[in-house]
């Protein structure tokens, strides 16, 4: 599955999953979810948008990926959902817990990189990806 996901296709399948609002939204957040394991630059730019998406799984997976890919510029954002968003995703705790770890993640991660930006998206402009 792990090489699966490295697939253009697939990461593009998974950023359209995650914009659809058609879609339903637990599907929406797991694909937001899988981005963490690979994903594109722009992929962030998808994930910071649906921050504010009405569905509380998908803001809580977004703001859990964001986290995972130290994204400096979500912290606005995770601030906002962390001071007012108590909704809870079954089985896991509120948006605003996850955007308070997610603020966390990117905080303590971003003290020990060595380059700016997401280092997933550095090391593959690395190898031509």
């Amino acid at each position: 599955m792990g090489a699966m996901l490295r697939m253009p296709r697939v990461i593009a399948a998974l950023e359209q999953a995650v914009d659809d609002k058609s879609e339903n939204p637990r599907v929406r957040g797991e694909a937001a979810e899988a981005l963490h394991l690979n994903h594109r630059k722009k992929s962030h730019d998808l994930l910071l948008r649906n921050l504010t998406d009405p569905r509380k799984e998908v803001r809580f997976w977004c703001a859990y990926t964001l986290g995972q890919m130290t994204e400096h510029r979500a912290i606005p954002a995770l601030e906002r959902l962390s001071a007012s968003d108590n909704r809870v995703v079954k089985g896991f705790h509120s948006v605003a817990k996850e955007a308070a770890d997610a603020i966390e993640a990117i905080r303590t991660k971003k003290a020990r990189r060595r380059n700016q930006g997401c280092s997933f998206c550095i090391e593959n402009d690395r190898q031509g990806h």
